[in-house]
């Protein structure tokens, strides 16, 4: 059996559309559909370092945005996020996760969203990092990943490389890890003799490779809505 594709992705954790980006990653995780490099980069280093009352305009549309992020919920996918009190700067969160072994990213990744999607508290608080154990930093790598960002073409988050080298952004990059998982899925329902036998059924990553290479050489019709450019 082929390896599982690996996947590339850019977000940042006070983006609602990276939130959902991680959902979808951490399912293809969890049953072995992919392999992803999840970069964190802070795409909005103006907010202050102390983070920023949510009110007003501001309020108003990030509670649109996940109007909008509900409208993209497959079967399945829960609702959790919730509009928070505050916009947080990440860039102590970008670095924790940065400063975290490979291996356990994917478990903080989840904390981190949740805690500020879920929870709402405020990732700029340094006790909320250290209550998390992101407590180390890592700003080499940090800078790294933000430097390969930046190079990207309309670098907005989440961004999506497919293991060919093409780009998807936003509501793309959403529609193509849903495409995968709902691909996956399907073709890992067992046969009805292998089900009465209580046969476990192996993930077809060699068809995950071909659905992707069918993705990256279509322009998904959810590739550039502005609203994905969070």
């Amino acid at each position: 059996m082929d390896q599982p594709p690996k996947l590339i992705v850019y977000g940042d954790f006070n983006c609602p559309f990276s939130a959902l980006a991680s959902a979808r990653v951490e399912y293809l995780e969890r049953h072995g559909f992919a392999a992803v490099d999840w970069r964190a980069v802070e795409h909005a280093p103006d907010i202050p370092s102390q983070g920023l009352d949510l009110i007003g305009d501001q309020r108003d549309e990030l509670r649109g945005e996940l109007d909008q992020i509900r409208s993209l919920l497959t079967d399945g996918e829960a609702d959790q996020l919730t509009l928070p009190a505050i916009q947080s700067n990440t860039r102590r969160a970008t670095l924790a996760y940065a400063a975290t072994p490979a291996v356990d990213r994917p478990r903080l990744r989840k904390h981190l969203f949740g805690t500020y999607w879920a929870s709402g508290a405020n990732l700029s608080d340094p006790e909320t990092l250290t209550r998390l154990g992101a407590i180390n930093e890592d700003e080499p790598t940090a800078a790294k990943w933000r430097d390969e960002w930046l190079t990207l073409p309309r670098t907005i988050v989440p961004i999506m490389v497919l293991p060919d080298g093409y780009v998807s952004r936003g509501l793309g990059a959403l529609a193509r890890l849903a495409d995968l998982a709902t691909t996956q899925a399907r073709d890992e329902v067992p046969s009805n003799a292998s089900a009465a036998a209580g046969a476990p059924t192996a993930p077809r990553t060699e068809d995950a490779a071909v659905v992707l290479r069918q993705l990256a050489h279509v322009a998904h019709p959810h590739e550039h809505p502005p609203r994905a450019e969070s």
